[in-house]
């Protein structure tokens, strides 16, 4: 009995040495730019270009009466309604918007709330020629605000960067564990490849993309969306290029099976994208306390509204507790005219606490 105990010792002993070195991950390196076989992310890069197009349009509120047939085509990418007036010099412009069947209102999350943001944008587009006062809307400068001073296309284009990028990237890098990493789809990968690459591209950045460029409107392949706030707001957490090579990693670590490396990778992309958030709300409700004309004091608030909607869609793991961030959304729906004749800016001062207590600190 014990001569059998030992021979069954040894052969399980033998056999998770067997397994631990089919398991051996070979050396493998990481590419300076996104550039892997059979990468394919079109449809997630190419909705990235549908947010520029479609929060271009909604910005025309300034200048004239929107179109509600115009906004709803945008929406669902229907009736060629994408033109060179709105999507042109990007990396999907509306010569290829217009040939694919997927839309903004199919992948954004709360769809009825940002559809609803951006029909009121269109109502508030014909008071574009009348001064805009306390529980009047109208125009603020050169600015166009509703009756409590928010502006409808920043809520849209800064909360879909939550709703769109950050909870469809949250969303496909949680299952990635799950994805078959084995059948390769030519011009695709495997499914574990194929679904990492279209994370990257909600991401908004180019396959090169690099800190040390000052890109700009003139440039095609610029950076994008939630990418386009990496240098502006997020420079000082370096997020940019910690979540660009985060992103290279993990997809050379899928290639390599090293599974500890992709998970590292997904914790560090999930934290990053959604500091970057934070960093942006941060910034926006900071810079208002010292600005004195009120479009630019409603405008950074505005963009603070629609980045505090963006952090909705951060990841389980968030720092940020569901208490602290609904305090946050108490205070930046508060009516803008309210806070602007808070001389100590206590509700303001309020929301950058709970920001760094939850991320540290976000700017300069």
């Amino acid at each position: 009995m014990k001569n059998l105990l030992v021979f069954f010792a040894l052969v399980s002993f033998l056999f998770l040495s067997s397994c631990e070195k089919e398991d051996e991950i070979q050396a493998y390196s990481v590419p300076a730019t996104y550039t892997f076989d059979n990468v394919e992310y079109k449809e997630s890069a190419a909705r990235i270009s549908m947010w520029l197009g479609y929060t271009t349009y909604l910005g025309r509120s300034t200048r004239k009466v929107l179109s509600q047939d115009t906004v709803n085509y945008l929406w669902n990418n229907s009736n060629a309604a994408y033109t060179a007036d709105v999507a042109n010099n990007i990396p999907y412009p509306h010569t290829e918007i217009n040939k694919v069947t997927f839309n903004l209102a199919s992948k954004s999350a709360d769809v009825n709330t940002f559809k609803a943001y951006a029909d009121s944008m269109v109502a508030v587009s014909k008071f574009y020629n009348r001064p805009g006062a306390k529980g009047v809307a109208g125009k603020i400068g050169s600015r166009l605000f509703n009756y409590t001073g928010l502006e409808f296309n920043q809520a849209v284009a800064k909360g879909l960067m939550g709703g769109l990028s950050l909870y469809n990237i949250n969303a496909i890098l949680d299952k990635i564990p799950f994805d078959d990493n084995n059948t390769v789809v030519a011009g695709q990968g495997t499914a574990m490849q194929h679904n990492w690459d279209l994370a990257f591209g909600y991401v908004g950045i180019p396959a090169n993309y690099d800190t040390t460029t000052a890109y700009t409107s003139a440039m095609v392949d610029r950076p994008l969306a939630l990418g386009g706030y990496f240098a502006e707001r997020g420079k000082y957490i370096k997020s940019g290029g910690i979540v660009f090579e985060a992103f290279r990693k993990g997809r050379a670590a899928i290639v390599a099976k090293d599974y500890k490396t992709r998970d590292a990778a997904i914790a560090t992309i999930q934290e990053y994208l959604e500091k970057t958030l934070a960093a942006a709300a941060y910034y926006y409700i900071t810079t208002p306390q010292t600005q004195a004309a009120l479009d630019a004091k409603f405008h950074s608030l505005s963009e603070g509204y629609g980045f505090i909607i963006a952090l909705k869609y951060r990841d389980a793991s968030s720092k940020l507790t569901a208490a602290n961030y609904q305090t946050l959304l108490d205070i930046i729906k508060t009516n803008f005219y309210t806070l602007a004749e808070d001389p100590s800016n206590t509700k303001l001062k309020q929301a950058q606490t709970i920001l760094t207590n939850a991320y540290g600190k976000l700017q300069p």
